[in-house]
C-alpha cells in the first residue's frame, strides 16, 4: 500500500509518498498549477490531482494520509500501546474508489516519527 501526505512548504505544498514501511519514497513541491515531479511538465500529474483532495478535507499537515490508488483516507495517530501507532482506514470514498480499502495494520514506532 502506497500512502501520501501533504504539508505546507512556504507558499507551496509538499506531497510525500510513503511505502508500506512508512519510508519516504519521493517528495515533491507543488501548487495547483505546477509540480516539480518528473510529470510536472504535463498538463496535470497525480500530485496536482491530490492537492485539492487534501485541501478540501483540511488534511494538510495532519495525521490523514491518502491512498490515492484506492481513493481512501488513512488516519495515523500515536497509539499509547507499546507496539506503536496504528493505521486504520476511515471514511472510505467509495464514489472514487477502484478497490477495497486497506485493512488495519500496525506500524513500527520509529517510522511514525518521520512525518
Amino acid at each position: 500500500m502506497i500512502l501520501y501526505n501533504c504539508k505546507h512548504d512556504g507558499d507551496q505544498f509538499r506531497i510525500s509518498k510513503f511505502d508500506e514501511h512508512m519510508d519516504v519514497i519521493a517528495s515533491y513541491l507543488c501548487t495547483e498549477d505546477e509540480c516539480d515531479c518528473p510529470a510536472g511538465v504535463r498538463p496535470t500529474c497525480r500530485h496536482r490531482q491530490m492537492l485539492p483532495l487534501f485541501i478540501r478535507r483540511k488534511a494538510i499537515g495532519s495525521g490523514w494520509m491518502l491512498d490515492f490508488d484506492r481513493g481512501g483516507w488513512v488516519q495515523v495517530w500515536d497509539d499509547p500501546e507499546p507496539h506503536g501507532p496504528t493505521v486504520t482506514t476511515a471514511e472510505f470514498d467509495s464514489a472514487n474508489a477502484g478497490s477495497i480499502p486497506a485493512e488495519v495494520a500496525t506500524l513500527p514506532r520509529k517510522s511514525w516519527r518521520r512525518f
